[in-house]
């Protein structure tokens, strides 16, 4: 009998795996005879060894040791390094079931010239097949989530690093299989695999390793920061309109004007720009007024609208500030915190181009407008992976109870990483299993195998909250400042003139005739002057904002009694 099934009687690696349809129950086994048969370079060399030792954990390679008497003639020692080895455990009967126990390659051979062994240490060389992938394709295989702004730019870097970034977003581990394979085990598969009856362990052998308090985290805090710059707009509406409007009372008693690019240069030398315009221009020749009106100068203006508009930028900063817990957890032993920051930072490339009045326009008449220069994707991006590595590095520390047991080898072949076990008995655990030792000697007869499982400590019925993106927190302005952009006039070459005020802004000129004695009648010089807002130093320092979230985290549930 092998696995509760007689010999050979279903497919050996059949039974392990999420496809079972159900549990498979392995029974206090009898003896057996076996063998086992150990490769290097095709060739078998089992009668000069001794055994094997066969050491695998669910994140990482299988390794391999066993050692090969090479006899006394002469040996070539270097061509041993990077030979393929494999290593089949057979347990002798009617039928004979062979079970691939090994598939990788020599890594470190060493020679000992009095005893003539070959100590060899062969390994799944996992980290080299990861080397070998290009990024997409680690992308698919491994999933996960991934952020340059988390992690550093995967260009140039260790693809190995990259897949181990991955990975550290999701609970998941990467290994071999027995026939050299990388793949990609669940923490929490679906279903037991198998069920370990009462005296199916070998006796006294079942060992209980808690985690320690400061190990098993049970709430993350992030921190993100995303700094980039948010392109303002500061848009004054003006207006002035001559004294004598409309046109018939301004040309019964004509002035002087201003023109379009008068109002744009005053604009300009205040350090503005003119955004919008709607001026009323003095009209053109029509002959056919009483008496014939002559005008070629159509750029004057007898009244005019405009909006002043002013750019700069400022640095904003979203701050989130994201918890991950474990309630439960917190609640029976208190906080045990792992804490991790996050900072995005824009360029400011675009920022001299903005603030010269170039780039982009502003679909915001507001008064206040901006266009924020910030990148919601990468901002995404970086969070959805950082909040998954927290949730990840939560389950990880609330599984670090560790229940290992002995069996003998012949019973428990199906026994793999990744599987989900129970161990009935003189205790009653449920995990996943995480680790194998294998232990074969052919001197003493011994075929063991050591098992060892993660056991997740969980709140059955608790709440496991989905990873959403918090929604960005809202800077907030002082308001403006009130400010009327209505301009005034001042017009000289009459007695009743008051005296020329240079600080007065909006349009200065003079009268077309002038009344009484020219040489006394005071005359203005033809300008025209733009008084602008200021910008408080709020609108132009930089200024922040922050939102908090809370997220639970509900670890899953195994048993742990003794």
């Amino acid at each position: 009998m092998l696995n509760a099934y007689p010999l050979n009687s279903v497919p050996l690696n059949g039974l392990g795996g999420a496809a079972l349809p159900e549990t498979v129950v392995l029974q206090p086994g009898q003896g057996f005879t076996w063998t086992a048969v150990i490769k290097l370079a095709g060739v078998d060399v089992s009668a000069d060894c001794q055994g094997y030792q066969l050491t695998g954990s669910e994140s990482g390679d299988l390794v391999a040791s066993f050692a090969v008497y090479l006899g006394v003639g002469p040996v070539d020692l270097r061509g041993f390094a990077g030979q393929e080895v494999t290593i089949d455990f057979v347990v002798l009967g009617s039928p004979t079931i062979v079970s691939r126990r090994f598939t990788g390659a020599l890594v470190e051979p060493e020679f000992d010239v009095l005893t003539r062994l070959l100590s060899c240490q062969a390994t799944t060389r996992l980290e080299d097949a990861i080397e070998a992938m290009e990024l997409d394709d680690i992308d698919l295989f491994v999933g996960g989530y991934w952020s340059p702004d988390v992690f550093e730019d995967a260009a140039g870097r260790s693809r190995w690093d990259y897949a181990q970034e991955r990975l550290s977003s999701r609970p998941a581990a990467m290994n071999a299989d027995r026939f050299g394979a990388a793949r990609i085990t669940s923490w929490y598969p679906a279903g037991v695999a198998y069920e370990f009856a009462p005296g199916a362990e070998v006796f006294q052998s079942v060992d209980v390793a808690l985690a320690p308090l400061s190990d098993t985290i049970n709430v993350y805090e992030l921190e993100a920061d995303y700094r980039y710059s948010r392109y303002r707009q500061r848009n004054q509406p003006f207006s002035w309109t001559h004294p004598l409007a409309p046109f018939e009372s301004w040309r019964a008693d004509s002035t002087e004007l201003p023109d379009a690019a008068m109002i744009e240069d005053a604009t300009e030398a205040a350090g503005w720009f003119v955004s919008q315009s709607n001026w009323d221009r003095l009209p053109g020749t029509d002959v056919t007024l009483d008496p014939p009106w002559r005008n070629e100068n159509t750029d004057l203006l007898l009244a005019a609208e405009w909006t002043a508009s002013l750019r700069w930028t400022q640095r904003g900063v979203e701050q989130y500030r994201i918890r991950l817990e474990v309630p439960a957890a917190v609640a029976a032993v208190g906080e045990v915190i792992e804490r991790a920051r996050v900072v995005l930072d824009t360029d400011t490339d675009g920022d001299s181009i903005w603030e010269v009045n170039s780039g982009d326009e502003l679909p915001s008449e507001d008064e206040l407008a901006e266009l924020p220069k910030r990148d919601q994707e990468r901002l995404e991006s970086a969070l959805e992976c950082a909040m998954h590595i927290g949730r990840t590095a939560i389950l990880a520390a609330q599984r670090a109870n560790l229940v290992t047991w002995k069996v003998p080898l012949a019973h428990a072949l199906g026994i793999d990483h990744g599987q989900r076990v129970r161990l009935r008995g003189v205790a009653t655990v449920t995990g996943t299993v995480v680790g194998l030792d294998e232990t074969a000697d052919f001197e003493t007869g011994l075929a063991e195998l050591t098992i060892s499982i993660a056991v997740s400590q969980g709140d059955a019925g608790a709440v496991d909250d989905a990873l959403a993106i918090p929604d960005a927190p809202v800077f907030v302005d002082d308001a403006a400042p009130a400010f009327d952009g209505v301009l005034p006039t001042q017009l000289g070459r009459r007695e009743a003139s008051p005296a020329y005020d240079e600080e007065l802004p909006g349009f200065a000129g003079n009268y077309s005739v002038a009344d009484g004695n020219p040489e006394e009648v005071p005359e203005y010089p033809r300008r025209m002057t733009v008084d602008t807002p200021e910008i408080s130093a709020q609108w132009r320092d930089e200024i922040s904002a922050q939102t908090t979230v809370t997220y639970r985290v509900a670890p899953p549930v195994d048993e742990l009694e003794i």
